[in-house]
């Protein structure tokens, strides 16, 4: 089997059918109309796809190297973090250091010890994404090397759609690459802001919210993920179950935009059921 779990099955398919529409409304839109009415309601999904993508970087959905190098080809021209990336800066960064702000890549807190606003962390955090990545890569050199390899990849198919048509490849690729970096530090913000803790079971947020879990693969059981990060998420509500006692009440949030309008609107549906049967 080529998948390693056969639940990624689903991740996968719809980051393949995405690509699919961008590349069908690419090639054959004979105008910018089908790309400018497409691009924005892609977001919400590529943002979905961001999951994934730092999912994958945990633990691979492949069995084989090439298959995980081109779904990392992919998914860095959907959300603009191309593989590696994560690796280096969250994984053997931000995961090893999170609870020291001093050494944290995602770091929420200035050095001065003042909490940051969510725009001051989203700039800063963003803007050094790559740079730390690289600084991590000092200790990493194989995987370094492997995000140095992907950046060269990324930016050769970047050029070649450019020297088809460079206004089609901004509109589909380019914009959403540098918008969606920015939104996946900008949502990262609610994971550990203003938690100075020691204690893991301490440090995280979590959201229980069924719809927010089902699209961005369990990443609401964020404590479970840090504790054993190489777990694969399907396994993370397992997880949770084994040490949610030891979580503080006050460290579940509900889910944000859309999931909590979806999670409202199935609850009505459910009480007019009821209602009517």
């Amino acid at each position: 089997m080529l998948v390693k779990k056969r639940i990624d099955y689903y991740p996968v398919t719809v980051i393949l059918l995405v690509l699919g529409i961008d590349l069908f409304i690419f090639f054959f839109s004979h105008s910018l109309w089908p790309l400018l009415i497409w691009m924005p309601l892609s977001l919400n999904i590529k943002g979905w796809i961001c999951c994934w993508n730092h999912h994958h970087q945990h633990y691979n959905f492949f069995t084989v190297p090439w298959a995980n190098r081109l779904i990392e080809l992919i998914m860095g021209m959907q959300t603009g973090i191309v593989g590696e990336a994560w690796v280096l800066h969250h994984t053997l960064g931000h995961h090893l250091n999170y609870l020291d702000q001093s050494l944290d890549e995602s770091a929420w807190k200035t050095p001065q010890g003042r909490l940051m606003s969510r725009l001051e962390y989203t700039f800063k955090v963003t803007l050094m994404s790559y740079p730390k990545a690289f600084k991590v890569g000092q200790r990493h050199t194989k995987s370094r090397n492997k995000l140095i390899q992907n950046l060269l990849l990324t930016a050769l198919v970047l050029g070649v759609l450019c020297y088809i048509d460079w206004v089609k490849t901004l509109i589909m690729f380019i914009i959403p690459m540098v918008f969606l970096l920015f939104m996946s530090v900008h949502e990262t913000y609610d994971h550990h802001a203003g938690l100075d803790e020691e204690d893991p079971h301490k440090a995280t947020y979590n959201i229980m919210d069924r719809w927010y879990n089902l699209c961005t693969c369990n990443l609401g059981y964020h404590t479970a993920h840090h504790i054993q990060c190489g777990r694969h998420w399907s396994e993370l509500p397992q997880l949770h179950e084994e040490i949610k006692h030891k979580i503080p009440a006050h460290l579940y949030r509900e889910g944000t935009f859309p999931f909590n309008l979806m999670t409202k609107m199935e609850q009505q549906f459910l009480e007019l059921r009821h209602q009517r049967g």
